[in-house]
């Protein structure tokens, strides 16, 4: 793998070389100017015309490649400080869980996102999305459900990213570097090259970044360590005024060593003897810990490919999207993060190859056009063929009165001597999934600026899983079972809008969207579960919004309103570590956790709001602020109840309720362990000292303290600041310093269910009583950053 990847990464590098020495020679202007352009100027294709901001009947955030740049915006998570009520989490190196309007979306759970992730207009796993950010054209955030104007149905929004596109006309490009204290680097650059004068350009871009990961740091001296490469070519293709397409293959490659922090006082001495060491210090958030023992690592290689053409007929135009990514990602950990049972490790391997297809076929109205139409075809195809997972899930036996004594490994003939059983669980999940969708819309501007739409989406498709697991207990004869699962989605979604152009400075709109995920079926679950609790029904959603977009005092300032109410029947949910007892004896549980989707009704609600100030060419000043109420609605969903009580908890000696094989809990509380309101703010100022400009630039980000009921936790307030000082020269080039995080706040993000524990089974003699699980004393977290200092230089061509 490493020797391919080289090669990938060479012929990368010497095309972008290659190409920075013909640019640098022929280069005559910027690509990044100093101003941003204000609301009534940003263009998006949140509804696939062409529209500014203020025109389009959604709610929009958009995050420019300038400002991408600008704020050093190194980490795809850092988005979330510039749009308000995204939560973006990478806490293990592995799962990408987004977060927006309150809904979340967890990848482990198999179902389709709830946030949706588009590159170039095609669907991509977050996976890609969050491992690199670089030469960036333009971010869309797109709120509330979608799917009628892309290519697939998701009932919290989207993320539209778009690549920097080849300039036909002149060499442009780009080169950075940056560097901080917290021992990161940063290194990335584009350019592009007009082949043939206004009809054929090529870009090339590459990034290479190492970081601290987190900056966590176990307790045995290793450091939390990620490496990027990436590297981008861009084809544009211009023939005439009618037509253009646009060909880009990225390669990607990561490489991530994490640890998760902990916290708590630790367990000293162990509840059971037989383990008298403690499972580490008492640590606290600042300490940035963890206890780990095993190793931990996760790797992504990945190819992808995007095709957009377009072609003008005049009276239409016909749209081509197509893509494929191929990814191959490797996860080793130690899955007792917790250290509760030292000496000990449970490793686990998991293998995940998979390849995606996905094609759009659109014939649509010109973007000038009083009537709007468009039909449009979508197929999407992937194909996880050799899933595997191999994983320890050794049996640990204890009695109540913590008697244990290391003796014989195995099921010897005298109780009190059994300590462990080793169990070897392999499981094999080949995943087929095709999916198919047809759609139509219809607008018409009955009076000017009064403008009706409306559009109907069918999608059905098939996925297919077979999950084979195997068990060897003690080095005895493998047995297995087989779970197979198809699962065929059929649902017609679609939409209304409504907009009135009451003036050029505001617009006023309603909308509807009816929403839709497919039923999931559990993976990775090794223990004998009835089928209902391996698979969810449907989910669906109706959502509503309206809102106003304005621009005041000859558009120096904008002000944009939109106010959500959102229902879901058996919105889908993740639950990754839930206690069961499987053979339904009272008391019992099993030793394994199961990772099982979730489902109940729910309802999202709320406001948000964008002001945007640009009182002069040397000042530009934006406020964005939501508040977005999500919430279960009486929903009985599966959980960790140790005490009975129906609340969610994790506190004691494992136990499920009775003779059910998962506890059931009735939620009212939040879907999400964020908070319901959110504020971003940025802007800078600029002084003119002849060709040189001196600036000030500033990003903060406030989020509240709340209380979680599912966690049992109440998170801090988090107030980010990030500053930057620097100088620019003609636009040409800019060096900085930077500090984030200027507080020097540590909040955890998201924490664990109570204290992470290892369970154990009684031994023969003690069945009637409960089991004492090993208790490692910590809670797990995934943490915010520390305050960082660094320093970045830019060259524009």
């Amino acid at each position: 793998m490493k020797g391919r990847r080289g090669h990938h990464l060479i012929s990368l590098l010497s095309c972008a070389c290659g190409l920075a020495i013909a640019s640098g020679a022929a280069a005559q202007q910027v690509e990044q100017g100093a101003e941003e352009p204000n609301a009534a100027e940003i263009i998006v294709t949140a509804t696939r015309r062409a529209e500014t901001l203020q025109e389009t009947p959604v709610a929009v955030d958009v995050v420019s490649g300038q400002e991408v740049a600008k704020l050093n915006l190194f980490d795809v998570k850092e988005i979330q400080n510039v749009v308000p009520g995204l939560t973006l989490e990478n806490g293990d190196g592995r799962s990408n869980i987004a977060t927006l309007r309150g809904i979340s979306f967890n990848p482990d759970s198999g179902s389709s996102d709830a946030v949706q992730v588009y590159f170039n207009e095609i669907d991509v796993d977050p996976n890609t999305f969050f491992s690199a950010i670089y030469d960036i054209g333009q971010i869309q955030v797109l709120r509330g459900p979608q799917g009628l104007f892309r290519g697939k149905v998701s009932p919290a929004g989207s993320i539209v990213i778009g690549s920097a596109r080849p300039d036909l006309v002149k060499p442009t490009g780009y080169a950075q570097a940056a560097a901080s204290d917290l021992h990161a680097y940063n290194f990335q650059g584009a350019a592009s090259v007009p082949i043939i004068q206004d009809s054929l350009a090529v870009r090339g871009a590459l990034l290479y970044d190492r970081n601290r990961a987190g900056q966590v740091k176990n307790v045995d001296g290793r450091k939390s360590y990620n490496e990027t490469m990436s590297g981008r070519i861009s084809l544009a293709w211009q023939p005439s005024s009618e037509f253009r397409a646009d060909l880009v293959y990225q390669y990607l490659w990561t490489d991530t060593r994490p640890f998760r922090a902990v916290f708590g006082p630790g367990n000293q001495p162990s509840p059971n003897s037989f383990f008298p060491l403690r499972s580490g210090p008492a640590i606290s958030l600042n300490d940035r810990l963890a206890v780990s023992e095993g190793a931990l690592r996760f790797t992504n290689e990945t190819h992808l490919v995007t095709l957009n053409t377009n072609y003008d007929f005049g009276w239409g135009e016909l749209v081509f999207n197509g893509g494929y990514q191929k990814t191959r990602l490797e996860q080793q950990r130690d899955q007792d993060e917790g250290n509760a049972v030292p000496g000990y490790q449970l490793n686990q391997h998991v293998h995940t190859p998979y390849d995606l297809w996905t094609a759009e076929v659109r014939l649509q109205s010109p973007s000038d056009s009083r009537l709007n139409w468009a039909v449009a075809a979508n197929y999407d195809y992937s194909k996880f063929n050799d899933v595997r997972v191999n994983q320890s899930n050794d049996v640990f036996f204890t009695d109540p009165f913590g008697g244990i004594f290391p003796g014989m490994t195995g099921p010897g003939p005298v109780p009190p001597q059994i300590f462990t059983v080793p169990v070897d669980v392999a499981v094999a999940l080949p995943i087929l999934s095709k999916s198919y969708a047809v759609s139509a819309l219809l607008g018409y501007e009955v009076v000017d600026g009064l403008t009706i739409t409306g559009g109907l989406r069918q999608t059905w498709g098939t996925t297919t899983r077979t999950q084979t697991t195997t068990l060897v207990i003690d080095g005895g004869a493998p047995t297995s079972s087989v779970k197979p699962s198809v699962v065929k989605p059929s649902a017609l979604t679609g939409g209304a809008a409504i907009s009135w152009a009451v003036n050029p400075d505001l617009n006023l709109y309603a909308n509807y969207g009816r929403s839709f995920r497919p039923g999931v079926a559990a993976t990775g679950v090794t223990t004998d579960l009835d089928q209902k609790y391996l698979q969810t029904p449907d989910e669906t959603s109706d959502g509503f919004e309206i809102g106003l977009k304005s621009s005041l005092f000859n558009r120096k300032v904008t002000l944009n309103i939109a106010a959500f109410y959102q229902t879901f029947k058996n919105y889908v949910d993740f639950a990754p570590d839930l206690r069961t007892n499987s053979s339904r004896v009272p008391g019992r549980t099993d030793t394994a956790t199961a990772p099982l989707p979730t489902f109940g009704d729910a309802i999202s609600k709320g406001v948000e709001v964008q002001l945007g100030f640009q009182p002069s060419q040397w000042v530009d000043f934006n406020v964005n602020a939501t508040y977005a109420d999500a919430h279960y609605d009486n929903a009985k969903l599966y959980c960790n109840d140790y005490n009975g009580d129906g609340v969610p908890d994790s506190i004691g000696t494992p136990s499920v309720p009775g003779t059910e094989q998962v506890a059931v809990c009735t939620r009212n509380d939040r879907i999400a362990d964020v908070p319901k309101f959110s504020l971003t703010s940025n802007g800078e100022v600029r002084f003119a000292m002849g060709s040189l400009t001196p600036f000030v630039r500033g990003l903060l980000s406030y989020r509240p303290g709340f209380r979680s009921q599912n966690s049992d936790y109440t998170y801090r307030d988090f107030t980010k600041i990030d500053l930057f000082v620097g100088l620019r020269g003609e636009d040409r080039w800019e060096f900085n310093l930077f500090v984030k995080n200027l507080l020097d706040q540590t909040r955890a993000q998201r924490v664990s269910q109570g204290n992470f524990q290892v369970g154990t089974r009684s031994l023969p003699v003690f069945e009637a009583l409960d089991p004492i699980p090993f208790d490692s004393g910590y809670r797990l977290a995934n943490i915010t950053a520390p305050r960082e200092f660094g320093a970045t230089l830019r060259f524009n061509w």
